[in-house]
C-alpha cells in the first residue's frame, strides 16, 4: 500500500465511485463489444468481403413523451455503443432499418429536422466510411393510413432515400423498401412502390437470363440475388417459427402474440409479391424489438433476420447484427450490447458501499457535535464549570 497515495487510501470509496462511473458510461462498451463481437467468417476472413452493421429501432425520444433525463440516458447508451462498435469492428457500411425516431409521425417540418440533426450527431459518418443508409419506419412516417406525403418528402430529401431504392456496395446489390408502401390498396404511395418493384424485377430477370433489352438497365449484371432491407418482417403468424437468440426475452408476456398483417408484419400478398419479384439472398428487418431468424424455402431458399432494438428503452438486452457478405455466402452474427440491468446493479452496489462509508465517517463527527452541544446546554449563565452528565 506504500505506493498508493494516502488520499486514495483515505477516500477509496469516492475513487471507486468515480471509476465505476467511467466504466459504466464509457469502458463497458469497449469491453462488451471487444470481447464478445466479431465478424462471422467461413474459415478465414477475406479483405474483399463486405462487412456491414444492421441496426434497428433506435427510437430517438421526442418532445411529447420524452423526458430529458430519459433522452440523455438512452442516447448516450446508443452513441457509445455505436461509436465503440465502429471503432473496434470498422464496418464498410451501416444500415438503419427504420424507426429512427419515436414521434416522427407527429412532428412538423422543423421538429422532423431537429430529430434528423440529433440522429446525425449520434450516428452520422464524418467521412465516406462507413457508408450510412437509413430506412423509414412507422414511427418515422406513421402507419399506412397516417402517412403524409409531406413527411415522405422530408424523409427522402433529408436522408436521400426513395420509397424503393437500390444500393450497390462492393458489387453486392441491396434493395431498400419502405414497408408502409406495401399495403396493397392501390393508393399513390403504394402504386409508386409497386411500379418501382416491377422495374427492379425486370432488371433482375434479364440479368438472370444474361440478355437485356436496350431499354432495360444492366446494373444487376452480372446477376446476383439482391439482399432485401425493410422495416416490417415478412408475413408470419408470430415468433414461434423463429430461431431465437438469447436477446429474446422469455419473460415477455407478449412474446407469442399474433402478428397482425400490415401492423406487426407485411401481409401475405405483399410478402409473396416481394419474394417472387426479387428472389432475395437474405432479408433483414426490425420493428418487433425482438431478434428472430427464420428459414424460408419457397419460392427461393433464404434466411430472414429480424433485428432486435438498439436502445435500452425497448428492452434490457439491446443488440445489432454483423453480416459478412461475399459472392458465395451471407454470414450473420449477433453483437450483444451491455445490459442496462448490469449497469444499474453496479451503480447500486457502489452506492451502498459509498453510503456505508459516509455513515461510518460521519458517526464520529456527529458524536463529537452531540457531546459538545450537550456540554453547552449544561453550562450555567454565569460561566460556571460544566456539569458532568449522569
Amino acid at each position: 500500500m506504500r505506493f498508493v497515495p494516502d488520499v486514495v487510501v483515505s477516500y477509496w470509496p469516492i475513487f471507486l465511485a468515480l471509476n465505476t462511473l467511467f466504466f459504466n458510461e464509457y469502458l463497458i462498451y469497449f469491453v462488451k463489444i471487444g470481447f464478445t463481437c466479431d465478424w462471422p467468417c467461413d474459415g478465414h476472413c477475406l479483405s474483399n468481403e463486405l462487412r456491414i452493421f444492421l441496426i434497428s429501432d433506435t427510437h430517438l425520444l421526442g418532445e411529447r413523451h420524452g423526458h430529458w433525463l430519459d433522452k440523455l440516458r438512452r442516447e448516450w447508451q446508443m452513441y457509445r455503443s455505436y461509436r465503440s462498435a465502429q471503432h473496434l469492428l470498422a464496418p464498410d457500411a451501416v444500415f438503419f432499418l427504420g424507426d429512427l425516431m419515436d414521434e416522427g409521425q407527429w412532428g412538423d417540418y422543423y421538429t422532423f429536422h431537429r430529430y434528423a440533426d440529433r440522429f446525425d450527431s449520434l450516428f452520422g459518418s464524418s467521412g465516406n466510411r462507413p457508408e450510412v443508409h437509413v430506412l423509414a419506419g412507422n414511427h418515422d412516417l406513421g402507419f399506412h393510413y397516417a402517412v403524409s406525403p409531406f413527411r415522405v418528402e422530408w424523409f427522402q430529401e433529408r436522408f436521400n432515400r426513395s420509397t424503393v431504392d437500390t444500393v450497390f456496395i462492393k458489387g453486392q446489390p441491396f434493395v431498400l423498401l419502405t414497408s408502409m408502401a406495401m399495403h396493397g390498396d392501390g393508393c399513390k404511395f403504394c402504386h409508386e412502390a409497386e411500379v418501382a418493384l416491377r422495374t427492379i424485377g425486370e432488371e433482375l430477370a434479364c440479368a438472370k437470363r444474361g440478355k437485356c433489352d436496350k431499354n432495360v438497365s444492366v446494373r444487376f449484371d452480372p446477376y446476383r440475388r439482391p439482399i432485401l432491407l425493410q422495416h416490417f418482417p415478412l408475413f408470419r403468424v408470430n415468433d414461434d417459427e423463429c430461431l431465437r437468440d438469447k436477446d429474446f426475452d422469455h419473460d415477455d408476456p407478449n412474446r407469442n402474440d399474433p402478428y397482425r398483417p400490415t401492423w406487426e408484419a407485411l401481409s401475405k400478398e405483399s410478402t409473396e409479391l416481394l419474394l417472387k419479384t426479387l428472389e432475395p439472398r437474405a432479408v433483414f428487418n426490425g420493428h418487433t424489438h425482438r431478434g428472430c431468424m427464420k428459414r424460408w424455402t419457397r419460392p427461393v431458399n433464404f434466411w430472414e433476420y429480424t433485428v432486435n432494438s438498439f436502445s435500452w428503452r425497448n428492452g434490457d438486452r439491446p443488440s445489432f447484427l454483423l453480416a459478412t457478405i461475399s459472392e458465395k455466402h451471407v454470414l450473420v452474427d449477433v453483437c450483444h450490447l451491455p445490459h442496462e440491468s448490469t449497469v444499474l446493479r453496479l451503480y447500486i452496489v457502489v452506492a451502498v458501499i459509498l453510503a456505508a462509508w459516509l455513515l461510518r465517517s460521519l458517526v464520529p463527527v456527529a458524536k463529537s457535535l452531540f457531546l459538545r452541544t450537550r456540554r453547552i446546554r449544561y453550562r450555567s449563565p454565569s460561566g460556571e464549570k460544566l456539569i458532568k452528565s449522569g
